[in-house]
């Protein structure tokens, strides 16, 4: 009995591990999709590196709050194919979002990272201030539409709701790229 019980307990270990490992993998590879689409941005747009930029400044005013500035960066793989009659011709996929805005002295960025195959979200990151009123940075990586990791560990509510942020986001950065049909009176 005791080495049934020993089996269960060694066996279910190995999992954990083995799925923690995966984790991590998928995180690695994120970072390094990251870290590729970051310098991809720095550079701007090329030949040899088709991303193009968006940049939104947006600019607010609210009673009793006063002015909230903005900037949102929207950045977009360029279709590289030579299939003319694909439809994939002329279009663009948003890959990363990056937006700030400041209200007086506080100061809100967050980044979000997507698939630029799938348009899942990869990478969600935000610096804002918590209710006890400290900044603190969070960082949400998710899989196939789950979450993988959180940075400071969070809830699932934090998490559902950075996702759907990012799912907001890429589609207005989608439609910033997709409505040429804007005609002057």
């Amino acid at each position: 009995m005791k080495k049934t019980i020993l089996t269960v307990i060694l066996v279910s270990f190995a999992l954990i591990g083995m799925a923690q490992n995966n984790v991590e993998k998928q995180v690695q590879r994120i970072r390094a999709f990251y870290q590729e689409v970051t310098e991809m941005a720095r550079q701007g747009y090329s030949t040899e590196n088709p991303i193009g930029t968006a940049v939104i400044d947006q600019i607010a005013t609210y009673s009793a709050v006063g002015f909230k500035k903005g900037k949102m960066e929207i950045f977009t793989y360029l279709w590289d194919g030579e299939d003319f009659d694909s439809d994939q011709f002329n279009t663009q996929q948003v890959v990363m979002i990056r937006q700030t805005f400041q209200r007086g002295v506080w100061e809100h960025y967050q980044e979000f990272l997507y698939d630029p195959d799938t348009g899942e979200t990869l990478f969600c990151y935000f610096h804002d201030m918590d209710d006890s009123g400290e900044f603190v940075d969070q960082r949400f990586y998710f899989s196939k539409g789950k979450l993988i990791k959180a940075l400071p560990a969070s809830s699932a509510s934090k998490a559902k709701k950075a996702l759907n942020i990012a799912k907001y986001l890429k589609d207005f950065g989608r439609s910033v790229f997709e409505d040429t049909s804007l005609e002057l009176d």
